[in-house]
């Protein structure tokens, strides 16, 4: 309980120096202007940002900030934010920002869409505490070109699934679900898929597909439907969670293939969690597993 007031007045403190992120600096630069000038890549120093898919970055960043210690000093506002994991691509978006990956000298262009993300899962948050989301960061003015070539981005998966012919009829895995899944098969936590590893994604949503189609009326399934694609994956629930899962993902008493999809790798990946946290020689013929605050929130928020 402690440690839920001191997360809630930590993110109410975070979201008023926020504000202050809106003034002070020299003008972003947007989509379309040049590059700066190369520079010289240096290994990254501020804590946030270490540990990432990139260990080097060039100053100065988009913001302005001409070393990296001014950065740390703003980008750390944002530590209680990204403990709370309110978005998957909140740590990955203010990196981009405040210590973005050095390419030749050069740092690579802010993803928009990265921004969208993080912007769409993190706003509710934001808002709930009476703040918006900070000028200097509004995703319109961060670019697109950088987006495409990451393709283990929820969007670039999206868009392979879709070539791949994975939808039903005009019916397309959403984002959010492409998150779930990337999830299910992202063992080590690193959210980045190998080839062999996006193959299995591929597979399971295949199989997942042919269940839908080969049940679905009308493009979508019943209740029934629904507890029986469950039981076939050994994905028992007692009728009060399976009540909660229903009244939140169905429509007029019905599920579509995005949530069909969503709640099989959502379930799953949830199981398997739950496995490998799983207690052993426990005093009781029962099967109990073991998690800390910060893995509970973070498996549950998939």
């Amino acid at each position: 309980m402690e440690f839920l007031r001191f997360t809630y007045t930590m993110i109410v403190l975070t979201l008023g120096l926020l504000l202050s992120v809106s003034s002070g600096h020299p003008e972003k630069r947007k989509e379309g202007d040049p590059l700066p000038s190369p520079g010289k890549c240096e290994p990254i120093r501020i804590p946030l940002c270490q540990g990432l898919s990139y260990s080097h970055t060039v100053m100065p960043n988009i913001l302005g900030h001409t070393n990296q210690e001014d950065a740390t000093q703003e980008i750390h506002q944002f530590y209680p934010l990204v403990r709370v994991q309110c978005s998957p691509e909140l740590q990955n978006f203010l990196c981009s920002v405040y210590s973005p990956k050095c390419e030749n000298g050069t740092p690579k262009p802010v993803c928009r869409t990265t921004c969208e993300t993080a912007k769409r899962d993190c706003g509710p948050l934001i808002k709930t505490f009476g703040f918006s989301w900070p000028t200097l960061l509004e995703c319109e003015s961060f670019t697109t070109e950088a987006c495409e070539q990451d393709l283990n981005a929820p969007v670039s998966i999206q868009k392979k699934l879709v070539q791949a012919g994975h939808t039903v009829g005009d019916q397309v895995l959403s984002l959010q679900t492409v998150r779930i899944l990337v999830s299910l098969k992202d063992v080590d936590r690193s959210g980045k898929l190998d080839e062999p590893k996006y193959q299995e994604l591929q597979s399971y949503v295949s199989a997942a597909k042919r269940e839908f189609e080969q049940q679905a009326k009308n493009g979508a399934v019943s209740l029934s439907q629904m507890k029986n694609a469950l039981a076939a994956r050994d994905l028992r629930l007692n009728d009060l969670n399976f009540g909660l899962l229903w009244d939140r993902y169905s429509t007029a008493e019905q599920i579509n293939y995005d949530d069909f999809v969503a709640i099989l790798a959502r379930l799953e990946t949830l199981k398997e969690r739950f496995k490998s946290h799983r207690m052993k020689n426990l005093p009781c013929d029962c099967v109990m597993a073991s998690f800390s605050l910060d893995d509970f929130i973070r498996d549950t928020l998939l």
